[in-house]
């Protein structure tokens, strides 16, 4: 079984996936692993080693732990690989796999992932430059299969009285393109101040401006309807701490 886990993982640097659905989109990737107990400073060390060796600023990752939840007690990190396009899959990146395999996945308990994501942009808030922060807030959510009209709308009216109201946040809409249920959405919002993670209030408060941008209710109708679109169990949040000694520099 070990030797099947790692031929995965060695295939999977060499090519997450030719055939990804959008070839002009920007895709992001990202994995999760939880080390082996008692193995956590090995695990980094090797993590750290590798990062330095072959994620340079054209092939970066960023390392972040989970801070909340039952995931957070035994130690869960996530890498991501941001701002990918459709040549990065297609490359070669067998020595990087077996890198890793022989360096750091004898460290790990659990792995997920290659999870692919693309961003959609038209929503997203400041997210076109590079700008790693030190916290991120992670919202899931799954939409039910069928006409998904009011859960998008909702998002696209909340960006727009976000880029009014919040002109300085760093926000973000993903949508699952392999490696699950396509209907599964993240909603990210980056942040350096743990007191004010979505920046200076300008021009009123969301609902406010949304209702005056819309009209009078239409916060509350529109919430309600995107509320409807989701699947009841899938709601998880989850905090992070950007890692960056087991991140590319800047």
């Amino acid at each position: 079984m070990k030797k099947v886990i790692s031929l995965f993982l060695s295939l999977s640097f060499v090519s997450v996936s030719i055939a990804q659905s959008n070839p002009d989109a920007e895709y992001w990737v990202t994995y999760q692993y939880t080390p082996k107990k008692g193995m956590t400073s090995k695990f980094e060390n090797a993590v750290r080693e590798k990062t330095k060796l072959y994620n340079k600023a054209d092939n970066p990752v960023y390392t972040a732990v989970i801070t909340t939840g039952e995931l957070s007690e035994n130690g869960r990190y996530e890498r991501v690989m941001p701002r990918r396009d459709i040549d990065w899959f297609i490359k070669d990146r067998s020595a990087e796999g077996n890198y890793w395999i022989n360096n750091v996945d004898k460290y790990i308990q659990q792995g997920e992932g290659p999870y692919v994501w693309i961003r959609v942009k038209n929503l997203s808030i400041n997210f076109d430059e590079p700008s790693p922060t030190k916290y991120l807030r992670v919202l899931t959510r799954v939409i039910k299969n069928g006409n998904n009209m009011d859960f998008w709308r909702y998002l696209g009216r909340y960006s727009a009285v976000l880029k009014k109201t919040r002109p300085d946040i760093k926000w973000a809409v993903f949508r699952l393109d392999s490696g699950g249920n396509a209907n599964t959405i993240r909603i990210v919002t980056a942040y350096n101040d743990m007191k004010n993670p979505q920046g200076e209030t300008n021009e009123g408060e969301t609902q406010e401006v949304y209702n005056e941008m819309f009209g009078p209710g239409s916060w509350e109708d529109d919430f309600q309807k995107y509320n409807e679109r989701l699947i009841e169990w899938a709601r998880p949040q989850f905090n992070y701490q950007l890692r960056a000694d087991l991140s590319t520099s800047n």
